[in-house]
């Protein structure tokens, strides 16, 4: 018995050193001034932080990534929530998005900031610079709806 456990476990090193060799591609595409939401729009300095640190990892693409993603499978997980949030948001394409796609994702970021369903409990567990206050929360959504407007009038 003692032997099958020391064979078992010698398999399940081996395998968690083998998947160390594939590892997804990363998010790190080069920025485009003409196309990224802060860059495009007029968010204050402190509404920009706040979508940088909250928001940026997943939802753009420039993806800031922590040490533990060289490591697989937590690499894979990782590169799994940023294919999903990127096709929910991609700041880093509102340039080239039409007048209803950028106003329904500026009315969508304070919709989802009020409903606390972002940014992910997960991901503010690890990246406490992420989480928001109801005060933070506030000034997304106020700036969100004076730049929907100012989009609605261009």
């Amino acid at each position: 018995m003692k032997r099958g456990i020391k064979w078992a476990l010698l398999g399940l090193a081996a395998g968690l050193v083998v998947i160390q060799f594939f590892q997804p591609e990363k998010n790190m595409e080069p920025l485009d001034p003409a196309e990224d939401l802060l860059l495009v729009s007029s968010a204050p300095e402190h509404v920009a932080e706040l979508i940088k640190s909250s928001c940026y990892d997943c939802h753009s693409n420039q993806t800031d990534y922590p040490w533990y993603n060289k490591v697989s499978p937590i690499s894979w997980y990782l590169q799994k929530h940023i294919t999903r949030g990127k096709e929910d948001l991609n700041v880093s394409v509102y340039g080239s998005m039409g007048k209803a796609d950028k106003i329904k994702l500026l009315v969508d970021l304070c919709e989802v900031l009020e409903a606390g369903t972002m940014p992910l409990i997960s991901y503010t567990l690890i990246h406490k610079d992420a989480k928001l206050s109801q005060e933070d929360i506030e000034a997304l959504c106020i700036w969100s709806e004076q730049e929907a407007l100012k989009v609605m009038r261009e």
